[in-house]
């Protein structure tokens, strides 16, 4: 079996065998077994994709409920629904959330404020 595999991994010709030498410690079936777990805790861990989808909700999660005691700030989906839960929220084709802030104040330096709040929120990760 360990012949076939080093072969397969060189692409040698089957006609062709290739001794390897293989020191002791290798030769131990425990080895082998310590290998075949570690693929399975590999294989067992979320993907780069299922991790950035993660990191985008509980984000979003954290700060749509810094903001949600705010009157001025809405979140709405692409199509103009409102998100007022987090259920609520869509998900585009990559996992991301899509979703719009808008912000309504009497005056534009109001908006700007808040709009700067926002931003530094998102910047820090600071959502208190």
């Amino acid at each position: 079996m360990l012949q076939f595999v080093v072969d397969w991994l060189s692409r040698a010709d089957p006609s062709e065998p290739i001794e390897v030498d293989l020191p002791v410690v290798v030769r131990d079936a425990s080895a082998i077994l310590q290998f075949r777990q570690r693929q399975e805790d590999i294989a067992g861990l979320p993907t780069p994709r299922e991790r950035g989808i993660r990191f985008h909700q509980e984000e979003f999660a954290r700060l749509f409920e810094a903001v949600e005691r705010w009157p001025s700030v809405e979140f709405l989906t692409a199509g103009g629904l409102p998100v007022e839960a987090l259920d609520d929220l869509p998900k585009s084709a990559d996992g991301g959330i899509d979703v719009i802030v808008r912000i309504v104040a009497p005056t534009e330096r109001g908006a700007r404020n808040i709009a700067g709040r926002l931003r530094n929120m998102i910047v820090s990760q600071s959502y208190e």
